[in-house]
Formats: C-alpha cells, sequence, structure tokens
C-alpha cells in the first residue's frame, strides 16, 4: 500500500503548465512559487536545471505524494531521460527538500519553436519572467556554417538563423576550425568534364568555382565535418563520390511536384510524401559511391540523398525559397548533423 508521506517537487518547464499537470499528474497539488538560488535554466535535449553560484530560477512548488511521483516518473520518462535530485526550498518559512528532475543529456541543443512555446504557456501561468528562457539560449553556443559562394546567399542565411546556425558566406575563409559545417547552394551548372562527359547542355559554368568546391568538400569530409548540398550543391557531391549527371531534364525547371520517400529520417520529418519547389534542369544520373537515395520524384528523379560513411544531406530542391512550407525542415535536419 501506497503511503501517506507528503514532499514537494519543482518545475521549472513543461510542467508549470497548470491544465497540463492536471490531466497529466491529477495527485500534484500546486502550492505555489519560489525562486531557486545558485541554478540557472540550460537546454539541452529538453529544458532542465544546472548548478551556477549567484544565480536564481524561478521554479513552481508541487505538493505530491507517492502516487504523485510515479506519475511524475512517467511524464519525465525516468530514469531514461531525467534523473532524481533534491535541493533544499523555503514553504511557509520552513526549510524544505523537493525533488527536482534533471536531464541526463550533457549536450547544448536548441529548443525547437514548438517546444519553446509550451513552456510559455506554464511561464504565463505563473506570470514568470521569459528573460530566464532567453538567457539560457544565448549561453548556447551557437554552430556556425560556412556557405561556399560568391554570392550573398539571403535566403541561406535566414533559413539557418531560423534553427538557430548562424553563418558566414564567401569562397575563402581564414581558419576551417571555426565552422561546424559547410552548405554547398544552388547555382549554374558545372562542367561536365568533372563527370567525364563533354558539354552538350551546361550553362553559366564557372570552373574555377567548381574547383573551390571539390576542394572544399574534400576538406571538411577529412575534417569529419557535415555537409549540406542544395540542388547544384547536391550535384557537386554526387560528382565528388564519382557518380555522373543528366545534362538536361524537362518538367522540374520553375514547378511544383510532389516527392515520396521511404528513408526513415525523412519520414520522421516530411511524412512519406510531401512537395517541394523545383527549379533545375539538370538531374542525378549514375549515384556515387555510399550515397543513399532518400526521396524519388514520381518520374523517377532522385531528390535527396545521404551518405553511409559522412555526414551529408543533399536536396534536389530550394528549400531556402519555402521556408513559409517545409524548406526550414530541411536546416533543421542539418542543424542535428552539426
Amino acid at each position: 500500500m501506497l503511503t501517506k508521506k507528503i514532499k514537494y517537487c519543482l518545475a521549472y518547464g513543461r510542467n508549470l503548465d497548470i491544465k497540463r499537470m492536471k490531466e497529466k499528474c491529477p495527485h500534484c497539488v500546486l502550492i505555489g512559487k519560489t525562486f531557486l538560488k545558485d541554478w540557472q535554466i540550460a537546454f539541452k535535449k529538453y529544458i532542465t536545471l544546472e548548478p551556477k553560484l549567484g544565480e536564481v530560477t524561478p521554479v513552481g512548488i508541487w505538493e505530491i505524494d507517492e502516487l504523485a511521483e510515479k506519475e511524475l516518473d512517467k511524464i519525465e520518462n525516468f530514469p531514461a531521460l531525467y534523473r532524481k535530485d533534491y535541493v533544499n526550498i523555503d514553504v511557509n518559512g520552513n526549510t524544505e527538500k523537493a525533488l527536482v528532475y534533471l536531464i541526463n543529456d550533457k549536450k547544448d541543443k536548441y529548443p525547437n519553436a514548438v517546444y519553446f512555446e509550451k513552456i510559455l504557456i506554464g511561464y504565463n501561468d505563473f506570470n514568470f519572467d521569459k528573460k530566464f528562457l532567453d538567457d539560457a539560449i544565448a549561453r548556447i553556443h551557437k554552430k556556425k556554417v560556412f556557405i561556399l559562394s560568391p554570392n550573398k546567399c539571403e535566403e541561406y542565411v535566414k533559413g539557418l538563423q531560423l534553427v538557430g546556425v548562424e553563418a558566414d558566406v564567401g569562397t575563402k575563409y581564414k581558419n576551417i576550425d571555426i565552422y561546424d559545417g559547410l552548405l554547398i547552394p544552388g547555382g549554374g551548372d558545372m562542367d561536365p568534364k568533372w563527370y567525364g562527359k563533354k558539354n552538350h547542355h551546361c550553362k553559366n559554368i564557372n570552373y574555377n568555382l567548381d574547383k573551390i568546391v571539390f576542394r572544399q568538400i574534400k576538406r571538411f569530409i577529412k575534417k569529419q565535418k557535415p555537409i549540406l548540398g542544395v540542388c547544384l550543391g547536391s550535384q557537386y557531391l554526387n560528382v565528388y563520390f564519382g557518380g555522373t549527371l543528366k545534362q538536361h531534364i524537362g518538367g522540374h525547371k520553375n514547378v511544383n511536384h510532389d516527392v515520396a520517400t521511404e528513408d526513415e529520417l525523412f519520414i520522421k520529418y516530411f511524412g512519406k510524401r510531401f512537395q517541394i519547389n523545383s527549379l533545375h534542369h539538370q538531374a542525378i544520373d549514375q549515384l556515387g559511391n555510399n550515397l543513399k537515395i532518400c526521396a524519388l520524384s514520381d518520374d523517377g528523379i532522385i531528390e535527396a540523398f545521404t551518405n553511409t560513411n559522412h555526414q551529408i544531406l543533399a536536396v534536389q530542391w530550394h528549400p531556402e525559397l519555402i521556408l513559409d512550407k517545409n524548406g526550414t525542415t530541411v536546416f533543421e535536419i542539418f542543424k542535428t548533423m552539426l
């Protein structure tokens, strides 16, 4: 039989959402709020607390019994995701021990927009200052990507910024080690000499840029840094790994169309079928070595692939131009690789 012994539990994230707690943890009783000294908010896989002398963190206080603790264990996926710790708090002038759940994951990570909005529900319930959350996000080291292009690439920069990644743009950099990954954007056509063919349909060729791109692909792979290729960028990657291109195809220039996927990663983020924007007149012919097809158009054109040996993502469409739709998803996937 469960005892009636009462304890306290602190809430600092989604457990500040009073409506949610009434549904998921009906044996918890809200008794108030306080500031926890020498702790601060942090974002890992999800929100957590970490010790920090001199800091304070707003927390809600729930009164719990053993039934409530079992409900909380389920909510927090204890012990796989969160572990338990205990801290001292003031309750009605008395020092009491309170249970707090802390995440096991140690790697800093930006919270996605949907999750952050859910946390804000509880912050509004308790009238807490959002600044505590903003400060936690500001403490996270931002990943930085090098966009290899002679153009400004403002849409790509914005797409990366929307998922919390910074970017520099250019064809030269001083130190590769300050970058967490490489993005090769769309553009004209590469010289077909690179894949052993004569030019029949290629336009806007920049042979010197081709040389720079292939050199940088090699450098980032040697450093084991992730690479994202978009449109022409995906074609560069395919050729780098020994593939070839179809120099001209019909039906894919300035249209939107569906693609299908059986890849687990793409299904997770896009579903089995989704729509893309198509602006290309060339496409992958022979797939390069160790490349895995992730999405196909209905007419059999390879629209996305990854590499089985390296952290590489390549898409034939232009996600930077559909950021209001599913374009940011490509940048979100890339961010998880950094």
